[in-house]
């Protein structure tokens, strides 16, 4: 009898855990759709000025095309992380590193010692 209630208590436990699990993730993805949103905000805002300042500024043709690309770039992917959901990108990212391992790991060595380079500084 002990052992079926120990089995019981387990269950409970087990069950307890995939409720909390279930809501962690719950809480992450709307964290991360508010991240999304901002950047998506952040990025169009960030064309609009790229765009004013080349129009204020004494530069010459050339230059302001140039800010214009730029800003066309940023508005694609503020559009592409607008018309994702993070789900969506997330199995994007996982086809694209199946797909191109070798790349992939390349890549991120590269954000890696990047990341590094900018967050050690002058020191």
């Amino acid at each position: 009898m002990a052992s079926n209630g120990q089995a019981d208590n387990m269950q409970d436990v087990a069950d307890d855990i995939q409720r909390e699990l279930r809501e962690l993730q719950r809480q992450l993805r709307g964290r991360a759709n508010e991240v999304r949103k901002e950047v998506v905000k952040q990025l169009y805002t960030g064309a609009d000025a790229i765009r004013r300042e080349a129009r204020q500024s004494d530069a010459g043709d050339d230059a302001k095309r140039s800010a214009d690309e730029i800003a066309r770039g940023l508005e694609k992917a503020a559009s592409y992380l607008n018309s994702r959901s993070v789900e969506d990108m997330g199995e994007e990212a996982v086809r694209v590193v199946r797909a191109n391992p070798v790349r992939a790991v390349i890549v991120a060595f590269v954000v890696g010692l990047l990341m590094g380079v900018m967050m050690r500084g002058d020191k």
